[in-house]
């Protein structure tokens, strides 16, 4: 079914990495309070002390390498599971984009971790410059992948059928 679809552009898929960062962003404040919540909880079973601390944030500044780990799983869960589970991100379905094989099936655990990595925060999508006309960035190419552009159609279909599952 989407086999011989177009691949996004560069501008296209820009456009859909704002949308999700600013969506990022969001999830980020959500795990800050998670954090602070967690924290809270340990001091007051005694398993930490906060005495050295001025407060459960600097608890968390002190102990940032964690915090930057976990951070780091958070956003990569969140591409993790929105392109196993049906190809897209939010930014992507924003704007009508889907991740698929290359031969137009969905990508495997394998495949996203692996375009996780590759991606490099979105500069792998530098290489659609560096190799004009393939429509394919770096990621795509490492994982066998490719972003196509889905028409009106195919994304209001493609909804419908997630929104019955």
């Amino acid at each position: 079914m989407f086999a011989n679809a177009p691949r996004a552009g560069l501008i296209r898929r820009l456009a859909a990495i704002m949308y999700d960062w600013l969506i990022l962003a969001a999830l980020w404040m959500a795990a800050m309070a998670l954090a602070l919540l967690v924290v809270a909880l340990l001091n007051s079973t005694g398993i930490i002390s906060l005495a050295n601390y001025t407060d459960h944030a600097d608890f968390i500044t002190q102990h940032k390498l964690w915090f930057q780990l976990y951070s780091v799983l958070c956003f990569f869960w969140f591409y993790l599971y929105f392109w196993c589970k049906g190809g897209q991100t939010l930014g992507m379905r924003a704007w009508r984009l889907l991740l698929v094989q290359q031969n137009g099936e969905a990508i495997s655990l394998k495949q996203a971790v692996l375009r996780a990595f590759s991606a490099l925060l979105g500069l792998g999508n530098i290489w659609l410059w560096l190799r004009w006309g393939k429509g394919l960035a770096l990621q795509d190419q490492l994982t066998a992948t490719q972003v196509i552009i889905l028409t009106k159609e195919q994304s209001k279909l493609l909804n419908l059928h997630k929104a019955a599952r």
